[in-house]
């Protein structure tokens, strides 16, 4: 599988320079090929917004070919996602936004960036600027919601299920990239885990054009967050 993966980094490389501004459909489907490697299989609710910002929690990095590979969207990332093995070539090539979080000033310069990346279409944003351990949705920062003034925002939920069964004990904090994993070891951890379902539960976009950023943030968290305990719970009584 690894084999794999690395032998259509080439055709990524000579897709990015067919379409070298920002997201693609070829990359849509290079993305697409890099789950199927991975046996991750997406089911989506609906479909995700075409233009303005698109929430979700975040579990892993596989969340950023989960999202991709259902909508040519720009990403938001922190600014040292930049040198990351693999993910930061990836995310280079698919028009991600990186955004330096400390500074005096960064705020305004973040949200101003996003702004001008949401005039050329759709965002996806992990709010809680980190990953979580898949059991719970962490609280989301408010500031680059700013950003989002006089566009819709559509919060979604990502739900991981491995095929046809329940988690093992342990399992699921296994498949999250939560913490400080190394990513390489955690590739592999993801390939051995066998097939697994990904869930995407889509909201109806958000009008923002009177809504607080603190108080949009709080929404769209409450929405993200009974979808998650929604699916959840329903995988429980499975």
């Amino acid at each position: 599988m690894i084999a794999g993966l690395a032998m259509l980094l080439p055709l990524r490389l000579a897709t990015y320079r067919l379409a070298p501004n920002g997201p693609s459909r070829l990359g849509m489907i290079y993305i697409r090929l890099l789950l199927w490697g991975l046996r991750i299989k997406v089911y989506a609710d609906g479909p995700l917004a075409s233009e303005g910002l698109i929430i979700a929690n975040h579990i892993s990095w596989t969340d950023i070919l989960i999202l991709g590979s259902c909508q040519q969207a720009a990403f938001v990332a922190k600014s040292e996602v930049r040198g990351w093995p693999l993910l930061g070539l990836l995310a280079r090539m698919h028009g991600t936004l990186f955004v330096q979080r400390e500074g005096r000033g960064s705020a305004q310069r973040q949200v101003a960036a996003l702004a001008a990346v949401l005039a050329r279409g759709p965002v996806i944003l992990f709010p809680e600027g980190t990953t979580g351990n898949g059991a719970q949705v962490l609280p989301f920062r408010p500031t680059l919601f700013a950003a989002a003034a006089g566009r819709t925002v559509q919060p979604v939920a990502i739900i991981y299920r491995p095929r046809n069964r329940k988690w093992a004990p342990g399992e699921r904090a296994a498949f999250a990239w939560d913490g400080d994993k190394p990513f390489w070891p955690h590739l592999l951890t993801i390939a051995a885990a066998g097939p697994v379902d990904c869930r995407i539960v889509t909201h109806r976009p958000i009008r923002t054009a009177s809504a607080d950023r603190k108080e949009l943030a709080a929404a769209c968290h409450r929405i993200v967050c009974d979808a998650h305990a929604n699916a959840t719970s329903n995988e429980d009584r499975d």
